[in-house]
């Protein structure tokens, strides 16, 4: 079973994304208040007078959550009196209010802009596992790369920084099947995203292992068997696992291949 070919992709540090990322969030804020005027027309459309927010919104509302609770509950008559009372008498104040916030410059535009950081916030953590193709390769176009054994091309755009090339002797297409190799991306993917939170979040190696890596792993390993893996590699002593690296000192996804023993 000689490795063949042995390499760790790790994630992006935050200082080490493009500062060109930024319009990501400005691009995100234009388009969101661009709609503005179309989903008030919807919502207008939807629930144009107050009839309409009664039977709309009022009676759709009381008996969805008449069945949610059921006549069972202890409570039942006194809730949806309480609903059945209350509620038609906030007509006015829904259309009013809905209108005076999606107005130009209202609480709709105001709340795009209010969440443009928390927007930016998770784009930058899937920047720093994916990266930005035109500025700089995240560890899961090169995990795709390595799984289908483009070696040369994988090599171009290896970092020594975050980066570990183990061993490079051949790379061979990993699965027999696309499908395959698409659902260990996406594995990937996201058992790297929640590193790259749990990172943020302060949370040490030790928890990382236990609550990230020792549940994603296992179901990387499940998809490498006889029946999945190219019949040129021994399916037994190749893996695909997320771990830190301690020559990056970088979290990542490790890849090995190796051919059968001759």
């Amino acid at each position: 079973m000689p490795e063949i070919y042995s390499v760790h992709f790790g994630v992006l540090n935050l200082g080490e994304l493009p500062s060109e990322i930024s319009e990501i969030g400005d691009d995100w804020e234009t388009t969101f208040k661009a709609k503005r005027a179309k989903i008030l027309t919807n919502l207008q459309r939807v629930v144009p007078d107050e009839s309409a927010y009664r039977s709309v919104i009022v009676d759709r509302s009381n008996e969805g959550y008449a069945s949610f609770i059921s006549e069972s509950h202890p409570d039942f008559n006194k809730i949806m009196l309480k609903r059945k009372t209350k509620m038609p008498a906030r007509a006015s104040d829904y259309i009013a209010n809905r209108d005076a916030a999606f107005a130009e410059g209202g609480d709709f535009e105001a709340g795009v802009t209010a969440n443009k950081g928390a927007f930016m916030n998770n784009v930058k953590v899937i920047l720093r596992v994916v990266g930005d193709r035109d500025k700089v390769y995240g560890a899961i176009p090169k995990l795709s790369f390595a799984l289908d054994g483009k070696k040369e091309l994988l090599e171009e755009i290896l970092n020594d920084t975050y980066d570990h090339l183990i061993t490079s002797t051949d790379l061979k297409r990993f699965f027999v099947k696309k499908a395959f190799k698409t659902s260990v991306v996406a594995i990937a993917n996201e058992a790297l995203a929640y590193v790259v939170y749990a990172i943020d979040a302060g949370y040490d190696d030790t928890w990382i292992t236990n609550n990230i890596a020792n549940v994603y792993n296992p179901m990387l390993a499940a998809m490498i068997n006889s029946s999945t893996v190219n019949s040129e590699l021994d399916p037994a002593a190749c893996s695909i696992t997320i771990e830190k690296d301690a020559t990056t000192g970088r979290w990542g996804i490790k890849l090995v291949e190796a051919t059968p023993s001759s």
